[in-house]
């Protein structure tokens, strides 16, 4: 049996796939929305890092992520995958193992896809998730308070770790993201917020990225904080008007989702120094 073959015969036998077989798949995409993203050996990720069922799950969050600030719920994907030739079977296993874990987390059923073999390992996720109303970038407006989830800068530190040689725990948001909470945190408290977006690039970016799409500025309280720039760190950043503050941390304690309200929308545009994040 080839490597693509051991890959698919493992998939299909993990329980979360759905309808593979046919060239294509007929879904009901009444409200959905859709996002893809890549996870790529030597750009997002190095082998000696993680191990291949980390690397499934991680690959499978970062999409999650993205539905998330889209006040969406995850329902399908589609999996494409290139394998290095030099993989092992044992690998292939822990692969869809980390995969499959996190589709049974977030209910995803994966319905097609397609795989090759390469130099490198590389992922690219397409989810499909559904939202009666999606949560827009483009939507903040002057006075808006700027609030983030969790905390900032671990994983900034984390990678620092493992570009000097060293290792980070398992539990690390940069190894294992951390996203159960925040997709129930996110559905209750949609009618209060105007926009949002995850940190994936660090939050001076992503303040630049909101400023530039609403041609307003992201006044942050503390711009030179160092935690603002890191990245992967699978939070949200939301705009909210400034009468819905209480109605957030209620819900935001409902959820134990931690609220650190970090700056205001005003006229002007942002322009921030953040680091880049990816090679």
């Amino acid at each position: 049996m080839d490597l693509e073959q051991a890959f698919l015969k493992t998939l299909e036998s993990s329980g979360v796939v759905w309808g593979l077989g046919d060239d294509g798949v007929r879904l009901d995409t009444h409200q959905c929305v859709y996002m893809l993203d890549l996870f790529s050996e030597g750009v997002h990720f190095k082998r000696g890092w993680l191990n291949c069922a980390q690397i499934g799950y991680k690959a499978v969050c970062v999409n999650v992520s993205d539905a998330i600030a889209m006040a969406a719920c995850p329902k399908y994907a589609l999996l494409g995958l290139q394998l290095p030739r030099g993989c092992n079977l044992a690998e292939i296993r822990q692969l869809v193992a980390g995969i499959a874990k996190a589709c049974q987390e977030f209910k995803i059923k994966i319905v097609g896809g397609d795989t090759t073999l390469g130099k490198a390992l590389s992922l690219s996720v397409t989810l499909i998730a559904k939202s009666p109303k999606p949560l827009e970038r483009t939507k903040i407006c002057p006075k808006d308070l700027l609030v983030h989830t969790g905390k900032l800068g671990q994983s900034y530190k984390d990678l620092r770790a493992l570009l000097r040689g060293g290792r980070v725990s398992p539990k690390s948001k940069f190894v294992c993201p951390k996203l159960q909470n925040l997709l129930k945190f996110i559905l209750s408290v949609r009618p209060f917020v105007r926009a949002g977006l995850d940190i994936s690039d660090g939050l001076l970016a992503e303040c630049n990225r909101l400023s530039r799409l609403n041609k307003l500025a992201c006044k942050l309280d503390k711009p030179y904080n160092k935690a603002y720039l890191s990245g992967e760190e699978y939070e949200l950043l939301l705009s909210a008007p400034p009468r819905h503050k209480l109605a957030l941390l209620r819900r935001a304690k409902q959820q134990r989702v931690q609220l650190n309200f970090v700056g205001v929308v005003c006229r002007g545009l942002s322009h921030y120094r953040p680091k880049i994040w990816h090679a």
